[in-house]
C-alpha cells in the first residue's frame, strides 16, 4: 500500500517530522533521515568555520583526521557532555532516534562537538591499541574514560559546558594537545577507584566487567567524591 500526504510547501519542519515518523520502523538509517534537519546543517557550518569537516550524510569515502561523522559526534557528545557513556557505546541504534534531542540540543555548538570528539578519540584509540601497562578494563571503558576526561578539561578551563564556544576553541585544543595523555591516565585511575568502590576485594571476571559498563553501574561511583582504595583482581 502506498500512503500519500498533501502538505503545505512552506512547512519544512512538518515534512521532516512525518518523514521520520513513517520511516523510523523501517530498515532505513536514521542518520540519513536526520541529515538535512536544522541541527545537522548548523553543526556542519559551525564546525566548518573551525577548519574541520562535519559529515552529516553517509558516504563511501574514507574519513581523514579533519573529518567528523555525525555518528561519531553523537557517541562522543552522549559520553562526554551528556554523561551517559553506557548509552553512548551500547545504544547506538537510538542515537538518531529516541536519544536524538537529548544529544543534539539547541545549545549544542560546533566547538563542543569537536572537543568531545577529540577526547573520545584519545580513549577509543587506546581501547583499540592498549599499552602493556593499561588495565584490562580499558578495552571496555573508553566512553567512561572520555566522560572523565571531559570533566578534567572543564576544570582546567574553569568553566561549564554552556560556556564552551568558538571563543575558547584554540585554548581548549591546546590543553588537549598538552594534557590529553595525562587526562587519560588520571581518568583511568578514576575508573579503577570506582570499580574498587563497587566490588571491594572480590574478584571480577571479564564477563562481569563488560556487563558493568553496559549497565552504567559506575556512573554514580564516578560522581565527585573520595573513594577508599581496595585491592581487587580480574579473573580471565
Amino acid at each position: 500500500m502506498v500512503r500519500l500526504y498533501q502538505l503545505p510547501s512552506d512547512n519544512e519542519d512538518l515534512v521532516h517530522r512525518i518523514t521520520y515518523a513513517t520511516n523510523s520502523q523501517n530498515p532505513v538509517d536514521l542518520r540519513d533521515l536526520r541529515a538535512n534537519d536544522e541541527y545537522q546543517q548548523r553543526l556542519e557550518t559551525d564546525i566548518g568555520q573551525l577548519g574541520l569537516n562535519y559529515r552529516r550524510k553517509r558516504s563511501d569515502k574514507g574519513t581523514g583526521p579533519k573529518d567528523i561523522t555525525s555518528g561519531t559526534a553523537a557517541e562522543a557528545i552522549l559520553a562526554v557532555w551528556r554523561k551517559s557513556p553506557h548509552r553512548a557505546k551500547f545504544f547506538t541504534r537510538e542515537h538518531f532516534g529516541k536519544l536524538y534531542r537529548e544529544i543534539f540540543t539547541n545549545e549544542l555548538n560546533g566547538t563542543q562537538v569537536v572537543l568531545a570528539v577529540r577526547l573520545y578519540r584519545i580513549a577509543e584509540n587506546r581501547r583499540k591499541r592498549p599499552t602493556p601497562d593499561d588495565p584490562e578494563f580499558v578495552r571496555y571503558a573508553s566512553c567512561f574514560i572520555a566522560m572523565q576526561m571531559g570533566q578534567r578539561l572543564l576544570r582546567d578551563m574553569n568553566c561549564s559546558i554552556r560556556e564552551i564556544d568558538h571563543r575558547c576553541f584554540r585554548s581548549a585544543e591546546q590543553l588537549i594537545e598538552n594534557k590529553g595523555e595525562a587526562y587519560f591516565v588520571d581518568s583511568v585511575r578514576d575508573i579503577e577507584q570506582a570499580l574498587q568502590a563497587l566490588y571491594g576485594k572480590q574478584e571480577i571476571s571479564l564477563q562481569q566487567l563488560s556487563a558493568t559498563f553496559r549497565r552504567g553501574d559506575l556512573i554514580e561511583e564516578l560522581s565527585p567524591k573520595q573513594h577508599t582504595i581496595f585491592s581487587f583482581s580480574l579473573v580471565t
